[in-house]
């Protein structure tokens, strides 16, 4: 689907978007509707701005981090509702300018289009999801 189809279906169904906690002006434009998409399917705002090196550290940020209340039940990857959002993000990440997608120990990008290994040996996405966009 292109940006404006998912746009449309997204309005129709839940009308505007989800401003994040530390407001629109901490987002890039350009993630808003995939950030949304997230939320109005029950995850919560972990994050877009972050003071440090890396994609949430502009102003707008090109990242968010989504979690749910249950923290994942650490699952990260073997979560299915967080493994679904990733996948949808994945599948229309052209559309929703995303470069890469990060959940459990698992990483989707453009450079490499497949789920391959996170071999940083940070586990913090064993309970939210990460999204960088395309800059």
């Amino acid at each position: 689907m292109t940006y404006a189809q998912l746009l449309a279906r997204y309005r129709r169904k839940h009308g505007k978007l989800i401003e994040p906690r530390q407001g629109f002006v901490s987002l890039h434009e350009d993630l808003w509707l995939a950030y949304s998409m997230g939320r109005v399917r029950g995850f919560t705002d972990l994050g877009t701005y972050v003071d440090k090196p890396g994609d949430h550290g502009f102003i707008p940020s090109w990242a968010f981090d989504l979690g749910r209340e249950d923290r994942f039940l650490s699952k990260g990857w073997g979560y299915l509702k967080a493994r679904r959002l990733a996948k949808l993000y994945v599948r229309e990440h052209k559309a929703l300018n995303i470069e890469n997608v990060i959940l459990g120990r698992r990483l989707w990008s453009r450079e490499k289009p497949y789920w391959h290994p996170l071999r940083t040996g940070d586990t913090s996405h064993d309970f939210h999801i990460h999204v960088s966009g395309h800059h």
